[in-house]
């Protein structure tokens, strides 16, 4: 990492502004202020107390970038923490992506005055900046990462990629390990493991790499291109293509005659694809959505009403696990986009799925709770954005929220929802810098 080039441009490392922090049963609110030293290691100045002396906390650009705590109150939620904006040195900068992982929140910053991007890892549980990067542009593809074995003495790492060229850097960090320039087109994430990156291409192959290598170890011919990231799944990583084809290749070698395996749909696979309980998720534009055993046989398929082009979400609760499939808006049949509900069966003899309830003009689902399911609805002629929660076993609307002022919105997955800490938060965040984290009050 630059940091002391940084510090020279900017006369101050990048400043995480001051964040609240809201959490239940801590008592007193604080106020904390991230700084980087010219080590590279974040550092945490003293908190002062709500009420104290100190700089006040920053205002957001805009008057709705921040729900009220009145609001939240009347619906279960409370504030979790709150970012006014991100400054460096003197200076506001805008977020232009924001991609929530398991491991924390990331932001890619647009450039300030000396035309400099950053790539921004957040704490999911403060809000403290743990650490930034230089980066030549925005991500085109969202950034992943890996974690070695244990039995592996390595830092775990985070990927990303600027047009043809993977990034490499080290999670806990920051600091970038190495990159590789390389001769195609990317078309997807990487996805990682021990030895290997692999990603697919434009040129309609999927691709395995060699982490110490610029160049390819196999590649695998289909005959459409290919947009769905990889999933390693068991022992295959799998790729799905727009012919329609999903393939399991071996890691090391690719086709294999005996121990691969390909499924075809009926139509083009653009969304990434799922991975639960030995359960591959595929959605397909035959109006689809697909669970394969990790032979790529058929477990099930579910009938929607429309194309499914966007990644299913996969979530377990106390009733059972289920799958949200959103279909596309079918303009022939005159039917919007909708949220499919899918109770997952057990065991592996599945004579036939069905939904438990459905839901209209659905953009995104964004997080499960302990009774309700967060989704993100559709944009109105009015342009409004509107937060639902819908209890998960009924469809039964719980509440609205008006989410109006932020921009990204991310898909908070919680392991699938097993994750205590993590379930039931909401993640908002806006271009001006302001991030809102929202979370369920405990019962």
């Amino acid at each position: 990492m630059k940091f002391s080039s940084l510090k020279q441009k900017l006369g101050l490392a990048l400043v995480a502004a001051w964040v609240t922090c809201s959490i239940a049963g801590c008592g007193a609110v604080e106020s904390t202020r991230d700084f980087f030293s010219g080590s590279g290691k974040a550092v945490v100045a003293s908190a002062p107390v709500a009420g104290s002396a100190g700089p006040a906390l920053a205002a957001p650009a805009a008057a709705n970038s921040r729900i009220p705590e009145s609001v939240l109150k009347g619906k279960g939620l409370e504030e979790v923490w709150y970012l006014g904006e991100v400054v460096s040195g003197k200076e506001r900068i805008d977020l232009q992506r924001a991609y929530l992982l398991d491991e924390d929140l990331f932001c890619v910053t647009g450039p300030n005055s000396s035309r400099q991007r950053h790539l921004i890892r957040f704490s999911r549980q403060s809000g403290h900046a743990v650490w930034y990067e230089d980066i030549e542009g925005t991500l085109v593809h969202p950034p992943s990462t890996y974690h070695y074995p244990a039995s592996v003495l390595r830092d775990p790492e985070l990927y990303y990629t600027q047009l043809d060229k993977v990034i490499c850097l080290d999670l806990d960090t920051g600091r970038k390990r190495w990159e590789r320039e390389l001769d195609f087109p990317i078309s997807t994430r990487v996805v990682a493991n021990e030895s290997h990156i692999f990603l697919g291409s434009d040129l309609k192959r999927a691709y395995a790499v060699p982490k110490n290598l610029n160049v390819e170890q196999w590649t695998y011919l289909t005959k459409g291109r290919i947009e769905a990231s990889p999933l390693l799944a068991g022992d295959k990583v799998v790729f799905a293509s727009h012919d329609g084809s999903v393939t399991g290749l071996i890691p090391t070698d690719g086709w294999d005659k005996v121990r691969s395996w390909k499924f075809k749909t009926g139509d083009r696979v653009r969304s990434d694809l799922a991975f639960y309980e030995r359960g591959i998720f595929v959605g397909s534009a035959d109006y689809k959505l697909y669970c394969l055993r990790l032979d790529g046989t058929v477990r099930w398929s579910f009938v929607t009403e429309a194309e499914v082009n966007e990644p299913p979400a996969i979530y377990s609760t106390a009733g059972g696990s289920y799958a949200f499939a959103i279909s596309d808006e079918n303009t022939l049949k005159g039917l919007p986009r909708t949220l499919f509900a899918i109770p997952l069966p057990k065991g592996d003899d599945v004579a036939a799925v069905f939904d438990s309830w459905k839901m209209k003009n659905v953009q995104k689902v964004v997080s499960i709770g302990q009774r309700n399911v967060y989704v993100l609805l559709e944009p109105g002629a009015s342009g409004e954005k509107t937060l639902v929660a819908v209890d998960v076993a009924t469809g039964k609307e719980a509440f609205r929220l008006d989410v109006a002022g932020f921009n990204f919105i991310p898909n908070n997955s919680a392991d699938f929802g097993r994750n205590n800490t993590e379930r039931g938060r909401i993640y908002l965040i806006s271009r001006t810098g302001a991030i809102q984290v929202l979370g369920e009050k405990s019962l």
